[in-house]
């Protein structure tokens, strides 16, 4: 793998209208800087990843189910779904009245996305500025769940084991092809997670945050 894979109330009767567009991609590669730009922020992120929460049949939500869904004013929503829209990131996929309004509904332009190592390299500061929003969103989600898992009676967690945090971090020295090794069976994973055939519409939800880098001569702590 030779890029970086980032593997829903209402009180009157309304119309719901379809828009005819191109149904979304299945895996898509960030090649600009106003989709990095969009990224960048948690909020945005965070209405992204609702819209990109399953690959089957992805979410279609207006801006008032995404702030229920985040937990965020409504208002506080608008720009921040104007922006990856306008980044192509999400899109309008349908379109209903609400009480004599009319609402618009949105939906990812995409299953996955795939940053490709030349772009990354060309774009560095807007990479980083979504690599760091990303890294915040997991280490929150991280702690989130610790705490639960600590106030949580020991036989819940007996029961479901699979709901216990873990976290490894290691920094030692290998063969080249131990390395090698270890990459290919971390890549493995990743193709696995982002299988088709492994997603359950039944399942419960996962966050998994693999990385694995050797250090640049220049760096830190290599000398």
């Amino acid at each position: 793998m030779n890029d970086y894979m980032l593997v829903s109330i209402w009180q009157d009767v309304f119309m719901e209208q379809p828009l005819a567009e191109a149904e979304s991609q299945a895996v898509r590669a960030v090649d600009n800087v106003d989709m990095l730009k969009a990224m960048a922020d948690p909020t945005r992120m965070a209405i992204l990843a609702a819209l990109m929460k399953t690959r089957h049949d992805l979410p279609v939500m207006s801006v008032k189910e995404l702030a229920a869904e985040l937990g965020e004013p409504q208002t506080k929503l608008y720009r921040h779904v104007r922006q990856l829209e306008a980044a192509g990131l999400i899109k309008v996929a349908s379109t209903r009245m609400v009480s004599g309004i009319l609402e618009q509904r949105y939906q990812a332009s995409q299953q996955d996305l795939i940053f490709g190592r030349g772009f990354i390299r060309e774009h560095a500061d807007e990479s980083m500025g979504v690599m760091q929003t990303l890294l915040d969103r997991f280490r929150d989600g991280f702690f989130a769940a610790f705490q639960a898992d600590r106030r949580s009676a020991g036989d819940e967690t007996a029961a479901e084991p699979y709901r216990k945090p873990v976290l490894a971090f290691s920094d030692v020295k290998i063969s080249p092809a131990k390395a090698a090794e270890l990459r290919d069976k971390l890549e493995e994973i990743m193709n696995d997670l982002n299988d088709e055939m492994t997603e359950d519409p039944n399942g419960i939800p996962v966050n998994l945050l693999i990385g694995c880098f050797v250090p640049g001569e220049s760096d830190p702590g290599t000398q």
